[in-house]
């Protein structure tokens, strides 16, 4: 039976590398033509002799008013060049379709009507093959319609790349009431105007692919505004009725979500990716990801899935090729200086090194679960072969080694007194701790406090315990972390970032200077402070977020051995900081302590508030 294929291009306006994020968000670009949600379930890979298939789902959807079912393999692509992708299909008309889509530069167009800017010629190919001959015509014309869809999506993504993207077909169906009212206890709880005339303008216009997975930090850079304030602002508006909020559970290998949950109580100990075919500890720094959808209130939205595939969903992925078992793919290696990695779907990897006098090309065999090296070292623009010596065919993939910066973890939330006083009941389920990758926190103690309640009375000495907690807490707040506890007169404060914790414990006690002048009695208490990072594990206890580990141990020791009016931190964590932040204090002693639970010695310094501070 012959094929049926079909070619339109069309040169529009932008680069490649300018177009390519918009022409690969497969699900988007699904959604804007018009297609049908796809369910997708598991499948395990067959190999027959080597032959089989590289898929790993099955999906259902509707064509042309018919149900399909159809095994779809991962994307074959090169960033910004190409991309394809192949569907068998189990019964129907036809049995195979193949999508293909390529961006060629074509330079500068001087005498057009935009200016000279550089422009791109897009090409879109649909290939299918019929199960009846008889049939062709009749799906030629299906295709032909398929066609013009995707360069109209060309075309619109070419003016979306400058923000004159097509209004939203057919207009948003929304709820001015519940909106409205949304919007007025948003401002009640004091979220700035803009940021809830911008929340406003997103729910009123937004296509609906944009709203069933907003991810907070990713929106702040687009609208250039402070990413937690904006984090802030998504979950006010959770209790305001505007959004709601969802848990994603992220490969770590390819990063795209592999689960949505509503409560983090839903969480289990081990993630799944079908996909990469791999297993992973739910890695709250890495692996669990928060993401808002509108109320369905205020807009309703499809949240089905349209596609899973598209090389849109993971930016770091610069080339992915299917290969056949005992068969070979071919990679470029980049001319960057990041860090890659080959990676094999099973786990298989090995680290990719760019170096100017490296190799100009290099072959590696991957097996069952491992590849024939740990690193690669060759030069830019390598060429790279990679032989698939398993039983089964598997993508291999070319992967940029940097985490995704614009992901509002869980381990960022739990750093939030907003989230710990809105959400306490969408917290973990008792007994099922998640790993943080790396936390920073400092314990405070307020000494001179038991004699004082002697000196004073309970009710003058409670005061002033009391009003110290307020004090730390603002200094706290101010520095992005949260106040995880209170124990007697001690504090237990945690941070996402080490050194803001460091700059938290250093106004703390500059601020504690200026507390302790203002008050009576005030030379009879200090104040001193320890502090260390390091991994833990975040957990349920008494109905609130607790960290516990040997992080939350060595903090606590070394905590006790400062002295009033110092802090002890380790020596590393004092060099990292700011020139005008380190001037803000002395140091008192350098010393090597050896603290339960830590094999070495640990590098402390000893510093106290310099005499200007």
């Amino acid at each position: 039976m012959s094929r049926v294929v079909l070619t339109a291009s069309v040169e529009v306006e932008g680069l490649p590398a300018e177009l390519w994020p918009l022409l690969t968000d497969t699900e988007r670009m699904n959604r804007t033509l018009g297609m049908r949600e796809v369910r997708y379930e598991p499948i395990e890979p067959r190999a027959t002799d080597g032959a089989g298939t590289a898929a790993r789902f099955i999906a259902h959807t509707r064509l042309g008013g018919l149900p399909v079912t159809y095994e779809e393999e991962p994307f074959e692509f090169v960033v910004p060049e190409r991309y394809s992708v192949r569907r068998r299909l189990r019964g129907g008309l036809f049995s195979e379709l193949v999508t293909r889509l390529e961006l060629a530069p074509v330079g500068a167009r001087p005498g057009g009507p935009s200016g000279g800017a550089e422009h791109t010629r897009v090409t879109c190919t649909l290939e299918l093959l019929p199960r009846v001959g008889l049939l062709t015509p009749i799906l030629r014309r299906s295709v032909q319609q398929s066609l013009d869809g995707m360069i109209a999506a060309a075309e619109e993504a070419s003016r979306r790349r400058t923000g004159k993207g097509d209004p939203v077909v057919p207009p948003p169906i929304v709820d001015r009431h519940h909106l409205d009212r949304a919007l007025e206890t948003l401002r009640e709880t004091g979220v700035g105007v803009h940021l809830v005339r911008r929340l406003q303008e997103l729910v009123l216009t937004a296509h609906e692919a944009d709203l069933v997975a907003v991810r907070p930090f990713e929106l702040a850079a687009l609208w250039d505004t402070e990413p937690r304030e904006l984090l802030r602002a998504l979950l006010h508006s959770v209790k305001a009725g505007l959004f709601e909020l969802r848990w994603s559970l992220v490969c770590p290998s390819c990063r795209t979500f592999t689960e949505q949950l509503r409560g983090l109580d839903e969480v289990p100990p081990e993630g799944h990716c079908q996909l990469c075919d791999i297993s992973f500890e739910l890695d709250v720094d890495r692996a669990v990801e928060a993401t808002f959808v509108v109320h369905p209130g205020v807009r309703k939205v499809n949240d089905a899935t349209f596609c899973i595939g598209g090389p849109g969903r993971t930016p770091h992925v610069l080339g992915q090729v299917n290969v056949a078992s005992g068969a070979t793919g071919t990679f470029v290696a980049p001319s960057g200086n990041d860090r890659y990695r080959l990676f094999a779907r099973g786990g298989a990897a090995v680290r990719l090194v760019i170096d100017a006098q490296g190799a100009p090309s290099a072959r590696i065999t991957a097996g069952e679960s491992h590849f024939d090296s740990e690193e690669i070292r060759v030069a830019p623009g390598a060429h790279l072969e990679v032989v698939n010596e398993s039983a089964s065919p598997r993508h291999v993939k070319l992967e940029r080694l940097v985490y995704a910066s614009q992901a509002a973890t869980a381990s960022v939330l739990a750093t939030m007194e907003d989230f710990r006083r809105l959400f306490s009941a969408d917290l973990l389920k008792r007994g099922t701790p998640l790993k943080v990758a790396r936390v920073a926190m400092f314990f405070s103690d307020l000494t001179g406090s038991t004699a004082l309640y002697s000196k004073i009375g309970d009710a003058a000495a409670f005061r002033m315990v009391d009003d110290h907690f307020d004090l730390l807490r603002a200094v706290v707040a101010a520095h992005e972390g949260v106040i995880v506890k209170t124990m007697g007169d001690a504090v237990m404060a945690a941070f996402h970032e080490e050194r803001k914790c460091v700059a938290a414990a250093v106004e703390s006690l500059r601020r504690f200077e200026a507390f302790r002048a203002e008050r009576e009695h005030g030379d009879a208490v200090g104040l001193k402070l320890g502090m260390y990072a390091g991994p833990c594990y975040v957990v349920t206890a008494n109905g609130v977020l607790d960290y516990f580990g040997q992080t939350v141990n060595v903090t606590s020791r070394i905590q006790h051995l400062a002295d009033s009016g110092e802090l002890v931190l380790e020596t590393r964590q004092l060099e990292s900081l700011p020139e005008a932040d380190r001037a803000k204090v002395r140091e008192v002693e350098r010393f090597e302590a050896q603290v339960k639970g830590v094999d070495a010695p640990l590098h402390l310094v000893r510093v106290r508030l310099t005499a200007t501070t």
